[in-house]
């Protein structure tokens, strides 16, 4: 992943803000009082983590890549949809409901990917996990429910010489959480944001 270059100076900060505090986005999963009070005091203070703290190492950020960059800004609802673009163009039969838009756009996407890239029982995080860098993931991780990053960690997905298709896949999901709005959930779903 090559970083471009006309990132503007607001988006960098944003980048820098979250490296520095993945924390203060966190599901709230991850921040219960019950299983991490740590993280849950870090929230409140805005104290520095320490290479324990989550399994997060302290270290600089990495060049913002822009997909990546826009993944980590999105909203609550623009992850659920971005996680169940995924799950659909892999495993169209099993996948939610998504409005025909999404669902012919996930048809279209597939025909582009080979179909075992995910297999109906994997988690999409599995391929996010495999195209970000170790370090980001420590901090995108804290994005998701922690119960299902935990299960989803205890499995890897190997990808050799598929990185190419990995970023063709995210940047194009990314792309398209961003450049759509709550209009194309099904009615049924409207309601849930």
């Amino acid at each position: 992943m090559m970083p471009a270059p006309d990132l503007s100076m607001s988006e960098r900060l944003a980048w820098a803000q979250w490296w520095a505090f993945p924390w203060k986005s966190a599901h709230e999963d991850w921040r219960a009082a019950d299983k991490h009070p740590a993280i849950n005091a870090l929230y409140r203070t805005g104290v520095l983590a320490t290479s324990t703290l989550a399994g997060i190492a302290p270290c600089l950020p990495p060049a913002p890549h822009p997909a990546v960059l826009r993944l980590v800004l999105a909203s609550t609802e623009q992850r659920n949809l971005l996680l169940a673009l995924i799950h659909s163009t892999f495993s169209p039969a099993s996948a939610a409901p998504l409005s025909e838009e999404h669902q012919q756009w996930c048809t279209r996407l597939s025909k582009a990917l080979p179909p075992d890239m995910l297999l109906p029982h994997d988690d999409p995080l599995q391929l996010l996990r495999s195209w970000v860098k170790p370090a980001t993931w420590q901090r995108l991780r804290l994005r998701f429910p922690y119960e299902r990053v935990l299960e989803m960690e205890k499995r890897t997905l190997s990808f050799e010489n598929g990185h190419s298709r990995l970023n063709t896949l995210w940047q194009a999901v990314v792309w398209r959480i961003t450049a759509t709005t709550h209009d194309h959930l099904p009615p049924d779903r409207q309601g849930d944001q």
